[in-house]
C-alpha cells in the first residue's frame, strides 16, 4: 500500500498487508484508508501484457468490486503494469518491494489526475 500527501504530490509507502484471507485484506484496507482519511481508494490493475484478461486480474476487479461496496470512499482502478519492475532492486520479492510498487503506481495515477485537471482548467471545465 502507498499514501498521498494531502496535496496528491507525493508519495509514502505503507506496511504490507500479510494476509491470506481476502475479507480481512479488505476489512485492513478500509480501516487504513480511514484511518488515513484517504480521499480515494486506487486499485492496481494487473492487466496482461498482451491485452485481455485473465484470473488474476478478475480477482482484483471483484476485490475492487467488494471494497466499492464496503466504504463510502470512491474506489477506482489504475493500471500497475511495469511497477514491480521499477520497484526491483535485483533478488528476491520483498515487502518493501511491493510498497515501493504501490507508491509508483500511485504516483503514476496522481500525475494523470493533475493533467486531466489542469486540462480541464484550460478549457473552463
Amino acid at each position: 500500500m502507498a499514501l498521498s500527501d494531502v496535496m496528491g504530490i507525493t508519495c509514502t509507502p505503507l506496511p504490507v498487508i500479510r494476509e491470506r484471507d481476502a475479507e480481512k485484506v479488505l476489512l485492513r484496507v478500509i480501516a487504513a484508508a480511514e484511518e488515513h482519511s484517504a480521499e480515494e481508494i486506487v486499485v492496481g490493475l494487473p492487466r496482461p501484457l498482451k491485452g485481455g484478461s485473465n484470473e488474476q486480474l478478475e480477482a482484483v476487479l471483484a476485490f475492487k468490486e467488494r471494497l466499492a461496496a464496503g466504504t463510502a470512499i470512491p474506489v477506482v482502478t489504475w493500471d500497475e503494469r511495469f511497477t514491480s519492475k521499477l520497484a526491483d532492486r535485483g533478488g528476491k520479492r520483498t515487502g518493501e518491494q511491493d510498497s515501493v510498487a504501490a507508491c509508483y503506481m500511485l504516483q503514476d495515477y496522481l500525475e494523470w489526475r493533475s493533467r486531466k485537471q489542469q486540462a480541464q482548467d484550460r478549457r473552463g471545465i
